[in-house]
């Protein structure tokens, strides 16, 4: 039969083995997951450029309310710049949505491209079938070691 240093230098490897095994999975999907955060990074400042041009249209859209209504007195009497103010006032607004939704595009095209964890969960189930097999062999052959008869110096798995 092995010696107690033998099989506790074993568990040791077995030990630092699966370690190793763990941080190189964890390593795995660091690595998987880094794209997915940065395009999720990236889609979101589009939003947030995005909604920073929907607030400046809402504050422009308030003016053009203002100059409209403004338009609409001064044309009740007679037409004079207040038209003119206001149609310029409108464009800033359809300009300022059309960056919006531009912005908003960009930000929608980079959330469709992020995907899961493609190879960690394939390398995680060898992984975790390695040491399955590992361990099952270790049980047989510790099963066969002490199925052995006893040799000569009275321990088992030493016959001669």
């Amino acid at each position: 039969m092995s010696s107690p240093n033998e099989i506790s230098d074993l568990v040791s490897q077995i030990t630092a083995d699966v370690r190793t095994i763990v941080a190189d999975e964890i390593a795995l999907v660091k690595a998987e997951i880094r794209p997915a955060v940065r395009r999720v990074g990236v889609g979101s400042g589009f939003f947030g450029v995005a909604a920073y041009f929907v607030i400046m249209a809402g504050t422009v859209l308030w003016f053009v309310f203002a100059a409209g209504f403004s338009w609409l007195y001064v044309t009740t009497t007679s037409i004079s710049g207040y038209g003119a103010v206001f149609f310029g006032t409108l464009t800033a607004v359809v300009f300022l949505l059309v960056v919006a939704v531009s912005f908003a595009l960009f930000g929608r095209n980079s959330f469709r491209g992020i995907r899961g964890p493609q190879a960690a969960p394939d390398a995680l189930g060898k992984a975790v079938s390695a040491v399955q097999a590992g361990l099952e062999e270790g049980s047989a052959r510790v099963a066969r070691e002490l199925a052995q008869p006893a040799g000569p110096s009275g321990e088992p798995g030493h016959s001669e």
